[in-house]
């Protein structure tokens, strides 16, 4: 026992001196180099407690017998420490291949909770950002063929007739908002750069479409109307602020309502067709991917709502959903302002190679599921009507 405590009093002290002359020598030659809090953060949450326990039981064997102590490569310490040092998960390429490669997200900003069919890596959630300086502008539209005469706002098809079931009366609960509301698709305008958007035919159609499909269901919503985009521009914002300015329209809308506790911010993703369109009893719909950002504190609870109305679309419109993501703090918003209530979520409506008329089938299809669920919560007594969280 004395040679044990004598072995580890040399180390530590080997150890204690060797830092002493590196934070020396770094001091000498003005290196103003450190380990961040957060990086050690990022590295710990890598490292389970049960490895933790594992590390311990060598000095103290009890532990050892009391635990299962799983063996886990990349819960290692030397895993741990290269980690740290270098910001590479070992046994995850796209940690090394993230910071040199655009659009590649690392398992660490984002996984997929649940998994709809056919979901792979390629399917992580990136935003490309907009162009403002280069964006169509309404008055200087280019000229586009548009696939038909049809009042934009209008589906090409019958509108089913009301699903009889829940009924919020008077009361307006759901408020649907686009924070990227000129994204559109590439039946509707030219790219100009990576950008695909347009000033009047884009996402915030498929917003006002969801909103009224789900009044005729009994499901008394809003639409915001507010152009985020123009906004941006007047005051002369940068596009990566969307999000801060949706929230001042969120935060506006919940002082005239207090009623409003289901908040659904519509986008378009970028991936390809073949990853966002299924068809359905001959109707081809954009597939829907749902967002969640662990920022907010209470993200739990948004994804298990997620989860729930993922479910229930695989029992009514199978495969409709690509499934459930989470994106981690490490992204540029990683928020996506769902702190505002629990019942609120971000929803990607297909792809850029989708139509407007895919993206509306969708916006049926999201009204009968959403109906569905509330009809559902309110045959079990679930509270549906809790109140926003106080800013």
């Amino acid at each position: 026992m004395a040679t044990l405590i004598q072995r580890q009093f040399v180390v530590l002290s080997f150890i204690t001196a060797f830092l002493f002359v590196l934070t020396g020598v770094l001091s000498l030659g003005g290196n103003r180099i450190m380990i961040a809090s957060s990086s050690i953060q990022q590295a710990a949450s890598h490292v389970s407690s049960l490895a933790i326990l594992g590390w311990m039981g060598q000095e103290i064997p009890v532990l050892t017998e009391t635990v299962q102590v799983q063996s886990d490569r990349t819960n290692s310490v030397s895993g741990f420490l290269f980690e740290l040092a270098t910001g590479i998960q070992p046994g995850d390429l796209r940690s090394l291949l993230g910071r040199e490669l655009p659009g590649v997200v690392t398992t660490e900003d984002a996984r997929f909770v649940v998994a709809g069919k056919g979901a792979s890596l390629a399917d992580f959630y990136v935003e490309y950002p907009s162009h403002p300086k280069q964006v169509i502008d309404a008055s200087k539209s280019i000229p586009i063929t548009l696939p038909s005469d049809q009042a934009a706002s209008e589906p090409a098809e019958e509108k089913p007739a009301p699903i009889v079931g829940p009924n919020t009366g008077d009361k307006k609960i759901v408020y649907v908002y686009n924070t990227h509301n000129r994204e559109s698709w590439y039946s509707e305008t030219k790219p100009v750069g990576s950008s695909v958007d347009h000033p009047t035919r884009n996402i915030s159609l498929v917003g006002k479409h969801l909103a009224q499909a789900l009044t005729e269901r009994g499901i008394g919503s809003d639409v915001s109307t507010d152009d985020i985009y123009q906004q941006l521009l007047n005051k002369k914002m940068d596009y990566a602020l969307s999000y801060a300015q949706s929230l001042q329209v969120l935060k506006a809308a919940t002082e005239k309502n207090r009623e409003l506790h289901y908040f659904f911010d519509l986008h378009r993703d970028t991936a390809p067709r073949d990853r966002t369109t299924v068809t359905i009893k001959g109707k081809t719909y954009a597939r829907v991917m749902f967002v969640i950002g662990k920022r907010n504190k209470s993200h739990e609870k948004n994804e298990a709502f997620a989860t729930e109305l993922h479910q229930l679309m695989e029992k009514m419109y199978p495969e409709l959903s690509r499934g459930v993501m989470e994106k981690g703090a490490k992204t540029d918003h990683g928020e996506y302002n769902q702190s505002i209530s629990t019942g609120s979520l971000l929803m990607e409506i297909g792809g850029t190679e989708n139509t407007l008329q895919e993206s509306l089938n969708t916006a049926e299809a999201l009204a009968d599921v959403f109906a569905a669920y509330y009809l559902q919560a309110e045959k079990v007594g679930k509270p549906v009507q809790e109140q926003p969280a106080k800013r």
